[in-house]
């Protein structure tokens, strides 16, 4: 075995990473589509009617609704959690201001047109406050950013509608 790794280094070497050229993803699906052979005269065409028949069986549980399959466990927790919303998003009811203007923050410091604003804001505020840690910084910047904003997008007539709607924040509905 000692011998196949001086071979196999080599081979890297020439070819360049194992995935570009590996055979091992058609290996595996040659041994599945092996298990489809029931006549061993005529391979390929019971390769051919295995496969057809596994799609079509796969299209069905997939997109016929009604279909109740025979010999498959239905589970148990099917249906239990209809209307209760997706895994992996959360949805968040904000009716407190320092948690909205959090999430407004964290909307403006996703835009792209916003960006530039956001870098001159923390010019500003480093040439405020010198001597401040850049911790203490970052925390004035995202406490006071979004009213600076605000002042100055109001102050000038040339700019994006988007950057506008922006700077504006959310309506806070009661």
């Amino acid at each position: 075995m000692t011998h196949l790794l001086v071979h196999l280094v080599k081979e890297i070497g020439i070819l360049g990473p194992v995935f570009l050229y590996n055979m091992f993803p058609f290996e595996r699906i040659f041994a599945v589509l092996k298990k489809y052979v029931r006549n061993r005269a005529r391979p390929e065409g019971s390769i051919a009617k295995g496969y057809v028949t596994e799609e079509v069986i796969e299209f069905c549980v997939d997109n016929v609704d009604e279909l109740c399959p025979i010999g498959v466990p239905v589970s148990r927790h099917e249906g239990r959690l209809i209307g209760k919303g997706t895994l992996g998003r959360k949805s968040v009811n904000a009716t407190d201001h320092a948690t909205l203007s959090k999430s407004h923050l964290t909307v403006q410091q996703q835009s792209v047109l916003v960006f530039p604003n956001m870098e001159e804001h923390m010019q500003i505020v480093r040439s405020m406050y010198p001597l401040k840690s850049e911790t203490w910084i970052t925390k004035h910047h995202n406490d006071t950013f979004a009213t600076w904003l605000q002042k100055e997008v109001m102050a000038n007539n040339e700019i994006h509608e988007q950057l506008a709607w922006l700077a504006r924040g959310p309506e806070i509905q009661s």
